[in-house]
């Protein structure tokens, strides 16, 4: 039989030419969905930049899926369809595009908060304060879905403003219920971006006094310096005065009580030996300073002020400080009341 004629047989009101050609461009879109993603992972490999490798790892499966509906779509195109047919199979394939756009919008902005946004946890020399990539990953997420939906809703000739209306009265709905959770997020993003403390920063806040050991999106906790763990709401931060003890070298006050039985000289030596521990022990800094404030019967009071340096662990000079104290007292027969 001759080629020619076979071909020009219909089938389904397409002759078999048509039919033929149509598969060839559906082969070829799913042939094209592997190749083309290898390439550019192949052309990302060779630069010198490292966002281009993550951006095409996050795109590649997308990507196949677009370059295969291309495909798939210019096979179809060839063939004589019915109105309903055509109407159906284009609004088919134009919801398949706006989902794989969007699929591909979502990881490609991923791939960016991946590369370029701080993550934690994070060193407590960062000048961040906490870990904010994973709501930024999820907002802009779902922001992206939400644009994809409307628009495969005008795809298929739905009513999206009456919907709009409906999901403008739910949110505010849900934005009322919801309204504890949502401050507690925003007073994240505030932290996030006044950064008045960063991790491990000792601060004062709401009559608590401590460090900050971990934040998330709706809670943070302080660790108190009677080593209680307090949780406390992030709202609390965008509303309440805090100080940050840590943004300069800690000042601390100690209260030394020696009994006055020792005598002047060895109340002088005390008064000695605190200058020199406040100078000389690790993690300290600055001119320390120690006066006799009071005196009684039987005990003398000792004002003792020494410096924290900045960046140094307070809890672990704190503890030197007061050991090297009881070490150079009992040495010098010095009494404690």
């Amino acid at each position: 039989m001759n080629t020619n004629t076979f071909l020009d047989n219909s089938f389904l009101g397409n002759e078999l030419r048509q039919w033929l050609f149509a598969l060839c461009f559906v082969a070829g879109g799913f042939i094209a969905g592997k190749i083309v993603p290898s390439i550019f992972r192949h052309l990302s490999r060779k630069t010198a930049f490292a966002f281009d490798d993550i951006l095409f790892s996050k795109i590649n499966h997308p990507l196949t899926l677009i370059v295969t509906i291309v495909g798939i779509k210019l096979g179809l195109d060839l063939l004589v369809l019915s109105e309903t047919a055509y109407l159906w199979l284009h609004r088919s394939f134009s919801v398949m595009i706006i989902v794989s756009l969007a699929w591909t919008a979502s990881r490609a902005l991923d791939a960016l908060l991946v590369h370029y946004m701080p993550s934690g946890p994070l060193d407590p020399a960062s000048p961040s304060t906490t870990n904010i990539k994973p709501l930024a990953r999820k907002l802009c997420s779902v922001v992206v879905w939400i644009i994809a939906f409307v628009l495969i809703l005008r795809t298929l000739n739905y009513d999206v403003s009456a919907l709009l209306a409906g999901l403008g009265l739910g949110g505010a709905a849900l934005a009322l219920a919801s309204k504890d959770t949502l401050a507690n997020c925003f007073g994240s993003i505030t932290v996030f971006v006044d950064r008045p403390f960063r991790i491990n920063d000792r601060i004062k806040i709401m009559g608590y006094d401590g460090f900050i050991t971990e934040m998330s999106l709706r809670t943070s906790r302080l660790r108190t310096m009677e080593n209680r763990t307090v949780i406390i709401p992030n709202s609390v931060f965008s509303a309440t005065p805090i100080e940050n003890i840590s943004a300069d070298p800690n000042t601390v006050n100690q209260s030394i009580v020696v009994k006055t039985a020792n005598g002047r000289e060895k109340i002088q030596k005390a008064i000695a030996l605190l200058l020199e521990i406040g100078t000389g022990t690790e993690g300290c800094t600055g001119a320390p300073a120690a006066l006799l404030v009071n005196i009684n019967g039987s005990a003398c009071q000792i004002t003792f002020t020494f410096y924290v340096a900045e960046g140094a662990d307070y809890i672990a000079t704190l503890n030197r400080v007061n050991m090297a104290i009881l070490s150079r007292f009992e040495e010098a027969e010095i009494a404690l009341v």
